[in-house]
């Protein structure tokens, strides 16, 4: 069976997230913090073992590491951020999985044109990127809806100048790999910043400039600087969510 994009099994893909965000959430809102805690943490580590077997799959299968086994890319360290968010105290990480994270993993549930690289979907790769990003979403929403995201001024402002630091840093580091691993044949390409996601709006941004070659580092200025205004956009309009969605919260909870 090979993937189609818009099929019956496409939107299911899609729906799918959010009706077990739901199944989940109902589930412990009335239990302890203990309880909602292991939770979020069983789903932060189902999703870190689906993404060790993505890459193992691929080290063994290449027979050498590879730009895809190193999880820099936002999708896949999404679940390391999820368990962060989980454990620590710092509200930086659950700034960070539900305005960067979430969105990236919905955008590739959405956009999942990846999939039919494959001949079928009986394949590891395929299923990992399946469950891993279908997971991305659901963990996102259940750490949302549980309490383990909290965002002021201070968590956003570190987030951008993080999430920023990583952008800028993924131009080089992907001009390093793909020099390093050229004899794989696989680009390297975190944060999109190397090309664009074939299928996705990214492509039209990426034609609208062309890319040059300056001391050894490949860019395309325009498309970079319209990815880091869209991401920022993206990182905002997230927030706004989440006010929305704390405010809703507060009016559904609070005494008539």
């Amino acid at each position: 069976m090979q993937f189609e994009m818009w099929s019956p099994f496409h939107y299911a893909m899609i729906v799918f997230p959010f009706l077990l965000a739901v199944v989940l959430h109902y589930s412990v809102r009335n239990r302890s913090f203990a309880v909602r805690r292991n939770m979020g943490l069983t789903l932060s580590v189902v999703m870190i073992i689906i993404l060790m077997v993505r890459n193992t799959y691929i080290w063994i299968n290449e027979g050498a590491l590879n730009p895809e086994i190193f999880p820099f890319q936002v999708c896949h360290f999404a679940s390391f951020v999820y368990l962060l968010a989980v454990l620590s105290r710092d509200k930086l990480w659950g700034t960070m999985g539900w305005c960067l994270n979430f969105p990236a993993g919905l955008v590739s549930v959405v956009f999942a044109d990846g999939l039919m690289n494959y001949e079928t979907l009986v394949h590891t790769q395929a299923i990992t990127y399946i469950l891993g990003h279908m997971l991305i979403v659901t963990t996102g929403l259940y750490l949302l809806t549980a309490g383990f995201v909290s965002i002021n001024w201070q968590s956003m402002k570190r987030m951008y100048f993080w999430t920023g630091t990583g952008y800028v840093l993924s131009v080089f580091i992907n001009n390093l790999f793909n020099y390093l691993f050229a004899r794989t044949g696989v680009d390297s390409n975190y944060f999109y910043s190397f090309k664009p996601e074939a299928g996705t709006p990214l492509e039209a941004m990426f034609n609208l400039g062309s890319s040059y070659t300056v001391a050894g580092i490949t860019f395309n200025p325009v498309y970079l600087l319209l990815l880091a205004v869209v991401g920022a956009c993206v990182l905002g309009v997230m927030y706004g969510v989440f006010v929305a969605a704390k405010k809703l919260s507060s009016g559904i909870s609070r005494p008539a």
